[in-house]
């Protein structure tokens, strides 16, 4: 039997990071993940985006999330010889003098100011979108390259011999003095970082998530941004002509296929920005471990703290991660209490 300090289980945004900071600090671990393409992490476009919502709202803990996600994907970049992390402005396309006034007057509060840029000029991009309103620039966003990034740790999970590509089976796992056993695995902790799958997680199926479904769109077309698109939906580009458009957003849905009525909705919102002609190239679908306060779950189980949880990332995952995979780490290691915000045993979840 393998003894190892961590089971993780997930390798999406969540269990990767974590798997990162257990590296930093020396500590064993297998991943067990079975590698869905459908998983969110893999669906995400991977934008950071300071900005929350039509309130236009700060991101909860913006100015402390955004410089140590910046320096970490960076120190990962340089690990590994890999780029990930891509500093890029969000173009927010307005609609109306109301939308601009809104804009403008959030951008006078001193919390605001670092985060709204400056109009953006009406004729840049004439060639491709339709004309709006006024053009407003957000700072401090960016683009992850979130394939790369899971890629680069699956690889080097393989060369470790320390990935097994399975599902994890619940009814598997045992609990005995203080460890956990599952199958030839014997470990201090377990961790799951397995997205919705914790809905059928037996320890943790009673959190109060509040799965999501997104559906995106990837397309061609001959154009070139600087900028990340919003209006509705966003528009990135990921390549030489090749974008990702999204997202949609559903709390009722049977499963996480693609559907017609998604597919036209998103191709009606890019009729609306793009005066070019596009094409589809492909449809994909996710459902987010969303959770109602936009705070994720992290921590030990009240009566089994040899069983951790690390989820509930929802449409922030690329910027929440970094920063609450050390903050977990810290305190499994015993550097540092959990943030009541996010601690599963201060909430109320029995």
């Amino acid at each position: 039997m393998k003894k190892v300090d961590y089971i993780i289980v997930g390798q999406g945004i969540a269990g990767t990071f974590l798997s990162w900071f257990f590296l930093k600090h020396n500590k064993s671990f297998i991943v067990i993940d079975e590698k869905k393409e459908s998983s969110a992490s893999r669906v995400a476009a991977g934008i950071i985006h300071p900005v929350t919502g039509r309130r236009m709202v700060k991101t909860w803990m913006a100015d402390i999330l955004l410089p140590f996600c910046s320096s970490t994907y960076e120190e990962i970049e340089n690990h590994f010889s890999v780029k990930l992390f891509h500093p890029l402005p969000v173009a927010e396309l307005l609609s109306s003098a109301r939308e601009y006034n809104d804009w403008m007057s959030r951008s006078e509060e001193a919390e605001m100011k670092s985060y709204v840029g400056n109009e953006i000029a009406q004729d840049l991009y004439s060639e491709f979108l339709h004309p709006v309103f006024k053009k407003i620039a957000i700072n401090k966003s960016s683009w992850i390259d979130i394939s790369s990034l899971l890629s680069t740790f699956r690889n080097l999970y393989s060369a470790k011999e320390i990935l097994s590509e399975e599902k994890f089976e619940h009814d598997q796992l045992k609990l005995d003095d203080g460890l956990v056993e599952y199958k030839n695995i014997r470990a201090d902790k377990i961790i799951f970082c397995e997205g919705v799958e914790a809905l059928q997680n037996p320890w943790w199926k009673d959190l109060p998530f509040l799965p999501a479904k997104g559906e995106v769109l990837v397309i061609k077309a001959e154009m070139e941004l600087r900028h990340v698109i919003n209006k509705k939906i966003y528009i990135l580009q990921i390549g030489k002509n090749i974008f990702k458009a999204g997202s949609t957003y559903s709390w009722n849905f049977q499963d996480d296929s693609p559907t017609a009525e998604a597919k036209d909705f998103l191709v009606a919102q890019l009729k609306s920005i793009l005066k070019i002609p596009f094409e589809v190239i492909s449809h994909h679908a996710a459902v987010r471990p969303t959770v109602k306060n936009r705070r994720p779950f992290l921590g030990l189980h009240l009566q089994y703290p040899q069983v951790g949880i690390f989820n509930g990332l929802g449409t922030k995952g690329c910027l929440l991660a970094p920063y609450f995979a050390g903050h977990l780490t810290g305190f499994l290691l015993g550097k540092n209490e959990l943030m009541k915000e996010i601690d599963v045993t201060k909430m109320n979840w029995s």
